[in-house]
């Protein structure tokens, strides 16, 4: 795999074998790229997304009170209501109000410029719309109490790396396989418009093959991308076009060879 990975890169010439090569070995190519892809994209998420992670449960175990679930209701450390504002998004706000027992209105939310009520009985968070989703505390109820403190943030960031990282990275591999085949089917038209300028015979099926190749370079280039702290203007349509001049390439080098062999 290293191999066609280096000559979708670096060989116009290695187009000619891909275009001919056997359809498995085009699919264990795809989820070779994806899988490059999908170990880049993991290192720039945890690269970008783990200090935020590390941050935002840090502050949440040094600010939020000790809370206490148990037989339907909640407990607080901090008797006096607490309203929590995340320190770079202050938009996303909480109130923790656990002395408080009757329903709280959507106004009483706005007031308070918060998403969510945390009272004695009951969560209520904010909707789309004007509405209030309302989870009843007193109906769930737990074999034994729950303990919401800084070791709970701390056990619940350890777990979101544990389990939610792998997911995510899992999800990024079946994506990024699933839209590079289907980009393939797209670009491989477009290859059947350059392959009959360039006088090419080549089949819709090994033109295929060579659009999956010829996005090498692309997806490395958004690997890349990926990693800088700043967008690229445009990035989308730069990677359609060096695609497509690696599919320009692949077609004339296929031509070139078949008139050759002609003669």
């Amino acid at each position: 795999m290293i191999q066609d990975l280096l000559g979708s890169i670096a060989s116009t010439q290695a187009y000619r074998r891909f275009a001919g090569e056997k359809t498995s070995r085009t699919v264990l190519y795809l989820f070779f790229i994806s899988f490059l892809f999908t170990i880049g994209g993991g290192v720039a998420m945890q690269l970008r997304l783990g200090p935020v992670v590390d941050t935002t449960f840090a502050w949440l175990g040094a600010e939020v009170p000790t809370l206490t679930f148990s037989a339907g209701k909640v407990t607080s450390s901090e008797p006096a209501a607490k309203r929590l504002a995340h320190p770079k998004a202050p938009e996303v706000a909480v109130m923790i109000d656990t002395a408080r027992t009757e329903p709280v209105t959507l106004q009483t939310m706005r007031d308070a410029k918060v998403l969510a009520y945390l009272t004695n009985n009951a969560l209520y968070l904010e909707q789309q719309q004007g509405k209030i989703e309302v989870y009843d505390l007193s109906k769930a109820a737990l074999e034994r109490p729950m303990v919401v403190d800084a070791k709970f943030f701390r056990d619940a960031a350890g777990a979101l790396k544990k389990v939610v990282y792998p997911l995510a990275l899992l999800a990024v591999f079946v994506l990024a396989a699933a839209w590079t085949a289907f980009a393939g089917l797209l670009y491989a038209l477009l290859a059947m418009l350059l392959n009959s300028v360039a006088g090419g015979a080549l089949t819709f099926g090994a033109l295929y093959q060579v659009a999956i190749h010829a996005q090498t370079t692309a997806l490395l280039a958004r690997i890349i991308l990926s990693f800088l702290p700043f967008a690229i203007p445009m990035s989308g349509l730069i990677t359609i076009l060096i695609t497509s001049v690696y599919l320009w390439m692949a077609v004339k080098a296929n031509s070139a060879a078949a008139q050759t062999s002609a003669i």
